[in-house]
């Protein structure tokens, strides 16, 4: 029934343009089965950036606070589409604290510190995304075809929420802070294969995909998110995959007095599968 549909369509006067898509070709796109793709791994953390309290100035996580050890952290993240457009959701939770003294002085909120006071510092963040893509672009090759290389490149749009908590406790201090954040975004991404055409027989196709994007996170006093991700794919069967990529996730935000600008970046390491 869509067959007909779609070549009435496109043989109308004035469709058809002269570097338009065949009648064929859309035909055989809408009939090109749904794809799903779910990618796990471990996130090998570090956490960047800093934070402030009140008229204080800003304390970087990673080197004030002390909190800079490596932290694995499990990332899941789940595709369903096709190569010209899709819609993907990914997530993870993370935390990670320290101990040490101040290095000089300074003030958190209302109290203040010297040099050589012991603390005790956390810093957890949890984040969802979902995400529409679309690839019109078509730069190198067809979609589901059987061919050497293909290279398809286009924009996204997406929502994160993202729950964050710092917690910080000096002499008689202790400070709690937690706030709730839904992000608005746009970029882009792009998709590069390569089929070994069997020349290899222990390696199917090499994927690599990249991607990034920046908006606006909305809740409390608001600020900016960005988020950037990028991997290699070794196929060494036709729907498994071994990846080693990049990710990237940060955020500047306001609650009232409290103004953390945590950044998680690190190497992800996983496995991916299509069905």
């Amino acid at each position: 029934m869509l067959e007909p549909v779609l070549l009435m369509a496109l043989l109308a006067p004035g469709i058809l343009a002269q570097d338009g898509p065949t009648a064929e070709e859309v035909v055989a796109q809408a009939k090109a089965p749904l794809g799903f793709n779910i990618t796990t791994g471990a996130w090998l953390i570090r956490l960047r950036g800093d934070s402030a309290l009140g008229r204080s100035g800003n304390l970087s996580l990673d080197d004030q606070l002390a909190m800079n050890d490596r932290e694995a952290v499990f990332r899941g993240e789940f595709r369903v589409g096709r190569d010209d457009w899709g819609v993907e959701i990914m997530g993870m939770d993370f935390e990670t604290s320290s101990s040490g003294t101040f290095g000089s002085a300074g003030t958190w909120g209302d109290a203040s510190f010297a040099a050589g006071d012991a603390f005790r510092s956390s810093f957890d963040f949890m984040s969802i995304g979902v995400e529409g893509q679309w690839n019109p672009l078509d730069l190198i090759g067809e979609a589901n075809t059987h061919i050497p290389m293909f290279l398809t490149v286009g924009p996204h749009l997406g929502i994160n929420y993202s729950d964050i908590r710092q917690r910080l406790s000096f002499d008689t201090t202790a400070s709690d802070e937690q706030g709730e954040f839904a992000s608005i975004y746009g970029g882009g991404q792009l998709i590069l294969r390569m089929d070994t055409m069997d020349r290899l027989p222990w390696l199917r196709k090499i994927e690599f995909r990249a991607g990034g994007g920046f908006g606006a996170a909305l809740g409390h006093a608001g600020g900016t998110m960005f988020h950037a991700r990028a991997d290699m794919r070794f196929y060494f069967m036709k729907n498994i995959a071994v990846l080693f990529g990049y990710r990237l996730l940060e955020l500047n935000v306001e609650k009232g007095d409290w103004k953390p600008a945590p950044s998680l970046q690190g190497l992800f390491v996983g496995a991916s599968i299509e069905f």
